[in-house]
């Protein structure tokens, strides 16, 4: 396959050719050096690998592909070395061997930049004595080479928080190469499904898996069985829940209570039932085993503690008790909500209009279920790229609170949000009572929208005048018919901190700048579609699903700086041939 032409100028993407990118990548490479100083703790002779960057030659196709493939390049150039004293604090002197966390740092992205759909294939190709060798090479593996398990231990003890250092470092070297501008900025949210089954019940948590029973429930539950119930259950025993469930289901009509099903039974004549089973009822619940029912049992949540005591587990939690729901557009039909049980992930991108690149800067992780709009601003701080002055930075409207608008704006940002109308009413005559429409432009006192004079930025507001709009005989009789540009109202950014500022809400130049947002719908689209292959991680658990998400954003960022880097040579090498 064929790279593309960029369409663009010699003197635009000469900067970016292949050559400039190994010279400024050694540049890094020995900045990291100095930088990154902390002594791994264990001696290098306890180490079942040994990672050593050594630049290597990059050979190129006639369709400017890379021989050995992305991994390649950027095992040929980056020198990964930094990433064991960034992971020396999660390593001890003490244990036995283990491999450097440098090789397995490399192996981790070489997966994901290459596209393996999973753990499993990566390892067998890792294994074999052709397919494997430049992974190998490059991650300096001789005698040993790391199976599923060591690269999940690896994952495990380092965590999320190693990625994110390296994250920042590369963000650095793209920006000082040209890549990042910095200058406009998108972020926006992304659900992925945990490898767990949702049950029903939003409200679980530890406390659901070991249910403490007294003796009344214990005889209630008696007294269901011997009722010959085929479901002996009892009513949720937090009182919140209770609450919550009453409270939701009424305002479908159908109020109801959460129940917990312990036993489920199947009554049979007393030659087909299990005497094993009747016995193991008869000393859950303290019974006689006579006068326990001829029955089968079909699921049993109920045991004995250490001292005799009744439990229950709620069949309503799921394996993954970290993962919540939450809810996004269905992309089969967008008039209705598709539910998801999983993790959210958020993502910011850096938007280079002269370039047309994206590019991702920083992903946190969260429970599906997390008010995005509450933690924009945490995951903006976590995000390499500092709040520059005038950076232009796009949310969605779930990112539409007053603290947000503020806090950017204090740290010489401008932000473009999608407006949130929550409960506001939007009819035309609400909207001429409360005096200004949704964009935030005032009506005069005769009924016509106001139109904005300019900004001014020491003051922090914006000017509107209704411009004489009226008929001449209308301005006669009108109190400011006689001023240049008749009625005229400030609003200013601390009263209306979501409808005011630089650039007014709702203008072309509003919705050109917000129509980019796109950027990150793209971003979270190549990292299922192109990182994960169209296949969701089979993850349970928040420190499993922030390092995944982490990684492939590293990854995607290494990929499509990569990508854009072998165009631009490709493109560069094209043009000097058709010269000559």
């Amino acid at each position: 396959m064929s790279r593309k032409t960029l369409p663009l100028s010699r003197e635009t993407i000469a900067p970016f050719d292949l050559n400039t990118f190994v010279h400024q990548a050694a540049d890094l490479n020995q900045l990291n050096a100095q930088r990154f100083t902390m002594p791994f703790p264990k001696a290098p002779h306890r180490w079942l690998s040994h990672y050593h960057f050594t630049p290597r030659p990059i050979a190129l196709t006639a369709e400017g592909e890379v021989e050995g493939g992305l991994s390649w390049l950027i095992g040929a150039v980056i020198d990964f070395s930094f990433t064991r004293a960034i992971c020396a604090s999660s390593y001890s002197a003490q244990g036995g061997h283990c491999y450097d966390p440098a090789s397995l740092f490399f192996l981790e992205v070489a997966a994901k930049v290459d596209q393996y759909a999973d753990y499993a294939s990566f390892c067998g190709d890792l294994r074999q004595h052709d397919k494997g060798c430049r992974y190998r090479e490059l991650a300096g593996l001789h005698k040993t080479i790391p199976g599923e398990d060591d690269l999940s231990y690896f994952r495990r003890r380092v965590g999320a928080p190693a990625i994110d250092t390296t994250m920042a470092t590369l963000v650095d070297f793209f920006k000082a190469f040209g890549l990042i501008k910095g200058e406009l900025l998108t972020t926006d949210g992304q659900l992925e499904p945990s490898y767990s089954r949702f049950k029903g019940c939003a409200h679980f948590c530890r406390d659901c898996q070991q249910l403490p029973l007294d003796e009344a429930t214990r005889q209630e539950l008696c007294h269901q069985l011997q009722s010959r119930a085929t479901r002996i259950e009892l009513l949720c025993p937090f009182p919140d829940v209770v609450d919550k469930v009453r409270k939701a289901t009424a305002k479908t009509g159908k109020p109801h209570e959460p129940k917990v099903t312990l036993l489920e039974v199947a009554y049979v004549p007393d030659e087909n039932s299990p005497a094993a089973e009747r016995q193991q009822v008869a000393a859950l619940l303290g019974l006689p085993v006579d006068e326990v029912p001829s029955l089968r049992l079909r699921q049993c949540r109920l045991t004995l503690g250490p001292q005799g005591e009744l439990r229950g587990r709620c069949p309503k939690v799921p394996s993954d008790l970290e993962a919540r729901v939450g809810y996004h557009i269905d992309t089969k039909d967008p008039s209705k909500k598709e539910r998801v049980f999983g993790y959210l992930h958020q993502k910011t991108t850096d938007i280079n209009g002269q370039l047309g690149l994206e590019l991702p800067l920083g992903n946190s992780t969260y429970a599906a279920n997390a008010d995005e709009g509450g933690l924009f601003q945490a995951h903006r701080a976590k995000v390499a790229l500092p709040v520059l002055p005038q950076q232009v930075q796009l949310a969605d409207a779930r990112d539409d609170t007053i603290d947000n608008d503020q806090e950017r704006r204090h740290q010489g940002g401008i932000p473009i949000i999608g407006y949130h109308c929550r409960n506001e009413h939007l009819s035309p005559e609400a909207l001429v009572r409360r005096g200004y429409d949704q964009y935030g432009t005032p009506y005069a006192p005769c009924g016509r929208l106001c139109h904005s004079n300019g900004y001014d930025f020491r003051a922090n507001s914006r000017q509107y005048v209704c411009g004489l709009q009226c008929p001449p005989e209308e301005q006669a009789g009108c109190p400011h018919g006689q001023k240049v540009q008749g009625y005229s109202h400030r609003m200013s950014f601390h009263a209306y901190p979501r409808l005011i500022g630089p650039i007014q809400r709702g203008t072309p130049a509003w919705k050109r700048l917000y129509a980019a947002r796109t950027a990150s719908e793209r971003i979270n689209s190549y990292d299922q579609e192109v990182m994960s292959n169209g296949r969701p991680p089979k993850l349970r658990g928040l420190q499993a699903f922030r390092f995944s998400g982490a990684m492939r954003t590293l990854a995607q960022l290494l990929r499509r700086a990569c990508t854009f880097v072998l165009d631009a040579t490709y493109t560069l090498g094209k043009l000097h041939a058709a010269q000559t």
